[in-house]
């Protein structure tokens, strides 16, 4: 897998794994890695549409862009959509970007993945 991969964070998720050192482990806005067994990723084409659909009205998202060649877990395309077995090195995430929130409470992460990409 050579493209990238996205993971959408609640920002007090991954300050806390950040300040732990130890990786990131939550799989969903309610579950973890531990619950799951995986982490659920998207690949470009889908980040939209997961947050449409779960992240709805959260003003406190973050798009993690992830380089899969720095996770040393498995990573399985499953349902069409990237899971990692294990959990997220905070150094294979190349870019960590808020997520803005229009008005409506969508996410507006497409706008996101058409500019530049974000500081880690």
């Amino acid at each position: 897998m050579h493209q990238p991969i996205y993971h959408l964070a609640l920002e007090h998720a991954w300050a806390a794994a950040c300040a732990a050192g130890d990786g990131y482990r939550r799989s969903t806005i309610d579950s973890s890695l531990e619950e799951e067994g995986f982490i659920h990723c998207s690949f470009r084409d889908e980040v939209q549409g997961v947050a449409d659909r779960f992240y709805q009205g959260h003003a406190d998202v973050l798009l993690l862009t992830i380089d899969p060649s720095r996770v040393p877990a498995e990573i399985r395309t499953e349902n069409l959509f990237p899971h990692i077995y294990g959990p997220l090195p905070i150094d294979a995430v190349v870019s960590v970007r808020p997520v803005p929130c229009g008005e409506d409470g969508r996410l507006l992460v497409d706008a996101l993945l058409d500019g530049p990409p974000g500081p880690v």
